[in-house]
């Protein structure tokens, strides 16, 4: 199969152009603009997804696709770059977001629905550019891109609690982009150059200390954004604010954002550095992983129960990126393959269980575990009760769900290392979780329910009912999948892991013609 490169641009355009169309559309009367929004943005997100599909497939087959824009080659013109890991990541974008739109025309009302799709779409196009991007200044844009459209998302409703939740989500983000961009500034004070291929020649040349400062305001900015340890405060206090279709979309697709450039940036560019980081990675996924159970543990809510989890499961990620810090190239691309595994099986669990667990509280008309308003949901709702289960016993690991393969696979790449301590850290971890999904499930659906808190239910009708629960059931296929042909899917991860981790190919692939000498050389860019 061939792609032309200039398809990526699409991954920019469908969802950029879809969200600038709907926005016009909101001076036409509530349901009238909401129902051209909602059109439009579906046409978006499901060419977004077509694309995705054959830049999927041709990247699995070991190809790069590489879109220099306005034909100005690197390093002056801006480089858009599609790898097996960057084409796994578009693809289930692109599931994420169409499911979602869908969940949405179900869960929201149509005051909540106006602007949503189009600032749905908005994010999108930043999170596509982010997995696209080969320059370290427009990998910042797209983060500033996605981060004012997730702030509109978070604050849609104007109640005092998700202005609150925004507020402290935007501040911590923007301290995060802060060191970011103070990091591109060294950079390019530094290489100068932004071009990722051309820093992955030119920063091993810079002077230690450099190279450390670089790599540490980079890994505060991205631990940040991916919710590690001790950066991740602000997820717990914005996330749960939100309507439950902006909470699944953020818990499926912003933190895993974070993680994916922690994958790109340093096995390209810190190799060497990355290395040295092993114990310091490992501990900060331990951590991570401990805080964010106990987090889960101790709240009383549904809604933030599931935040936690967020930032507990995206421990298990940075250990598969512990697992890559070592010299053995066999045992760093497995190790990296289990952690992208690990973010694909996130994407697609953690927005269902969020899906599930915002239908929920939905349905109950609240979402505290301590009332027995809840109680009693697998008679009230059982098809709802039977999703939230499947995603649930996903999320703890237990087959033959993509999160068993997952767990299993990083277990598997630290035992074999010799890393015991992380190894029980996860096993005991995925004990607990298991039990917090166990707790939400005898607090929210066992018991019988009371006649007293019997409320309707904005999501009681067929088309409501279809509209919420089939999306969850979609993107819990995509998981049952992975876990039962677990053979097949593996390899693409496989692939993946051994493309992010070629940095002579990638460096091939962007500047194939260039003769370069850094650090007061010079270069010839053809």
């Amino acid at each position: 199969m061939h792609v032309d490169p200039n398809w990526l641009a699409a991954f920019i355009a469908a969802p950029g152009v879809a969200a600038s169309l709907g926005l016009l559309f909101t001076g036409w009367g509530l349901r009238r603009s909401v129902a051209w929004q909602y059109r439009l943005a579906l046409i978006g997100a499901l060419i977004n997804f077509a694309v995705s599909v054959p830049v999927l497939l041709v990247t699995q087959a070991g190809n790069r696709l590489v879109l220099q824009m306005g034909l100005y080659q690197a390093p002056f013109g801006i480089t858009v770059i599609a790898d097996a890991l960057s084409g796994l990541m578009l693809f289930f974008t692109a599931l994420v977001a169409v499911t979602t739109l869908i969940y949405a025309r179900g869960t929201l009302d149509d005051r909540d629905r106006l602007n949503f799709y189009p600032l749905l779409l908005l994010l999108i196009m930043g999170v596509n550019g982010a997995f696209l991007t080969g320059d370290m200044f427009n990998l910042y844009v797209f983060f500033e891109v996605l981060l004012v459209g997730s702030f509109a998302l978070l604050t849609l409703g104007g109640q005092i609690g998700q202005i609150n939740g925004g507020i402290r989500y935007v501040l911590l983000n923007m301290l995060a982009s802060t060191f970011f961009l103070a990091a591109a500034g060294v950079i390019y004070g530094t290489a100068g150059t932004l071009n990722m291929a051309q820093l992955a020649e030119r920063l091993p040349q810079a002077p230690p200390s450099v190279q450390l400062l670089i790599a540490g305001l980079l890994m505060i900015a991205f631990s940040t954004k991916a919710g590690l340890f001790p950066l991740f405060f602000w997820l717990p206090a914005s996330y749960h604010t939100a309507h439950p279709a902006v909470t699944a979309l953020f818990g499926g697709l912003l933190t895993k954002l974070g993680v994916y450039t922690l994958f790109r940036i340093y096995p390209l560019l810190f190799p060497e550095l990355l290395q040295e980081w092993q114990g310091f990675v490992f501990v900060v996924a331990a951590l991570t992983m401990i805080t964010g159970i106990f987090g889960a543990m101790a709240v009383n809510t549904m809604r933030r129960v599931l935040s936690f989890h967020i930032i507990s499961q995206v421990g298990y990620m940075i250990m598969g990126l512990g697992l890559a810090a070592t010299g053995n190239p066999a045992m760093a691309t497995f190790g990296l393959a289990a952690g992208i595994l690990y973010v694909v099986h996130q994407m697609l669990v953690k927005t269902a269980i969020l899906m599930a667990g915002g239908a929920a509280e939905l349905e109950a008309g609240s979402g505290s575990l301590l009332r027995e308003r809840m109680m009693g949901l697998r008679q009230r709702a059982p098809a709802l009760a039977v999703i939230f289960f499947i995603a649930a016993m996903s999320l703890a690991g237990l087959p033959p769900s993509s999160g068993f393969v997952s767990k299993l696979w990083l277990l598997q790449g630290a035992i074999d290392a010799g890393h015991w301590a992380i190894a029980a850290v996860s096993l005991i971890v995925s004990l607990f979780t298991l039990m917090s999904m166990l707790r939400i499930w005898q607090k929210a659906f066992w018991g019988y329910p009371k006649a007293e808190y019997q409320v309707p239910s904005p999501i009681a009708t067929p088309s409501r009912q279809w509209l919420t629960l089939a999306p969850i059931a979609v993107l819990l296929a995509f998981s049952l999948w992975i876990g039962i042909f677990s053979g097949p899917a593996l390899q693409w991860f496989d692939t993946a892991a051994a493309q992010a981790l070629d940095r002579a190919g990638y460096i091939q692939a962007v500047s194939p013609t260039n003769t370069i000498e850094y650090l007061g050389g010079s270069y010839d860019a053809k």
